[in-house]
């Protein structure tokens, strides 16, 4: 019995100590200034920056009558990298022309285009890809020449509503 009562005796005495250092570092803590939690922070960031402007013009140099005493005729256009005030595009620019017609049914209606006068093909209706490099003034003038066949049975209305020339531009992706 004497064991017995030794033991509680080592195992109050342990909680005692163990109470009293516990109790001491709370203290000692509170003391000396320390805390204990997370800190927490905002940083605001200010910059200025300008966004790339991306200049692509199309210009209409002449318009087209094809009539049936005259029947060819050139529609002359402009495409260029900067706009009238002198600004220059920021960016490379990349480009094609698309022809929207219905011409695959009309044997009668011959189109061909040139670019700064050389003939350029035309793939389902669209050139291949040109491109503008940026901060450098770049113009090509283009020709479409357009031959129409009098002697089928087509109205001019017909004729010069068949014809769209469309100009789509994107800027030019840089390599990764």
């Amino acid at each position: 019995m004497k064991e017995i009562k030794m033991i509680n005796k080592v195992k109050n005495r342990k909680k005692e100590i163990t109470i009293v250092v516990t109790v001491f570092l709370v203290i000692l803590l509170f003391l000396t200034g320390y805390s204990l939690g997370k800190s927490f922070s905002k940083i605001d960031i200010n910059g200025n920056t300008q966004i790339a402007k991306p200049i692509m013009e199309v210009e209409n140099a002449s318009t087209l009558e094809i009539n049936n005493e005259n029947n060819q005729g050139i529609y002359e256009f402009k495409v260029r990298n900067y706009n009238s005030k002198g600004e220059i595009s920021d960016v490379d620019l990349e480009y094609y022309v698309e022809i929207l017609n219905d011409l695959d049914d009309k044997k009668e209606i011959k189109v061909k285009l040139l670019k700064n006068d050389k003939e350029i093909p035309i793939k389902d209706n669209k050139t291949e890809i040109f491109y503008f490099e940026k901060e450098k003034m770049q113009e090509d003038v283009y020709k479409m020449e357009i031959i129409y066949d009098e002697t089928e049975n087509i109205g001019m209305k017909d004729v010069m509503q068949l014809i769209q020339i469309i100009v789509h531009s994107e800027q030019k992706q840089e390599a990764l």
